[in-house]
């Protein structure tokens, strides 16, 4: 019914769009209203998703509704809403509002600061991959991110924060990995780039499958930036920023990624940090096999009553059989 109606509002005159609109968004809206108004212990539902998913239908049809939406008075504040059901009722609403990020994110980082509800930090990926191709949002939109990362980072940085919010994470690599594929140079230039490498290092060792998936997908996008595309105007760029990054933390990177593969994921999760070793390989053959030696060296060759764990030969046939 919804849905229906939002078309035939696209029909009407551009001047009567915003008014009925309006109307048709008050009766969600007022609903919303509603749930955070009442006490959370009488009996009554506090789930917003359903008018949460009535809106998104609204926003999601007509292509004039970017007149309509002007208008709009999002409500802050509500209990947090499942991750997909957020997603798209922003994604309905980023039509609508074209390219005017700046309306959305100010606001969803200042709620963000008070609620690390990792649902913003999803929808935040949806804002880049609408948004992160066009010269004029990348900085409003790094922006963005960064005032994202602070909370985040304080909120991993407790004891188990990896461990205690996997979906945090999940959402910061899905967040991070969409700038990778919008606008590498604008993330590969920011102060913040570092910081989210570190992180992504410290969770290759998560056991979760979503957030461990999101975190490789990150690694492999990030690496492959030096080598992809090398017909277009920034691949020197990009290629020149990624061997600075490499250079700095890619040691460690691998490091990180055997211990892992060792002591601390499942084998499904193995092809995953199988494709980022490759990504690093491509990158410099000759310095990720020194890496690589350098890694298998550091590895425990006996238990600690002084049992053989692995023998030499196997490692200098595991190096080979790598590279």
């Amino acid at each position: 019914c919804l849905a229906g109606t939002a078309l035939v509002l696209a029909r009407l005159p551009l001047e009567k769009i915003a008014e009925c609109l309006s109307e048709l968004c008050a009766v969600q809206v007022m609903a919303l209203k509603k749930l955070l108004s009442q006490e959370p212990s009488n009996g009554l539902s506090s789930d917003p998703t359903v008018p949460l998913d009535r809106l998104a239908v609204i926003f999601s049809h007509p292509r004039a509704m970017s007149l309509g939406a002007r208008c709009s008075a999002s409500p802050s504040g509500c209990p947090q809403p499942p991750r997909e059901t957020g997603g798209r009722c922003v994604w309905g609403w980023r039509i609508c509002w074209g390219s005017q990020t700046g309306c959305v994110s100010p606001q969803m980082v200042n709620v963000y600061r008070a609620h690390q509800h990792s649902c913003f930090l999803y929808l935040g990926s949806i804002l880049v991959d609408e948004y992160g191709m066009e010269e004029g949002c990348r900085q409003g939109l790094l922006d963005m991110l960064q005032a994202l990362c602070i909370p985040t980072f304080q909120l991993l940085e407790q004891p188990n924060g990896l461990q205690n919010h996997p979906d945090t994470v999940d959402d910061l690599f899905r967040l991070a990995a969409r700038f990778i594929q919008r606008s590498p140079v604008t993330l590969l230039r920011s102060q913040v780039m570092i910081p989210i490498l570190q992180w992504a290092i410290a969770a290759t060792t998560l056991d979760h499958r979503d957030a461990n998936c999101s975190v490789m997908k990150f690694l492999r996008d990030l690496i492959h930036t030096g080598v992809a595309n090398d017909h277009e105007e920034d691949f020197e760029v990009r290629k020149e920023l990624i061997n600075q990054v490499m250079n700095q933390l890619g040691q460690q990177l691998v490091n990180q990624l055997l211990h892992t593969c060792c002591f601390c994921l499942p084998p499904y999760t193995l092809p995953d940090v199988a494709e980022v070793l490759w990504e690093i390989m491509q990158i410099d053959r000759p310095t990720f096999c020194r890496w690589l030696e350098n890694s298998l060296k550091g590895l425990p060759k006996e238990t600690t009553g002084g049992a053989i764990q692995v023998t030499h030969k196997q490692l200098t046939d595991f190096h080979k059989q790598v590279t």
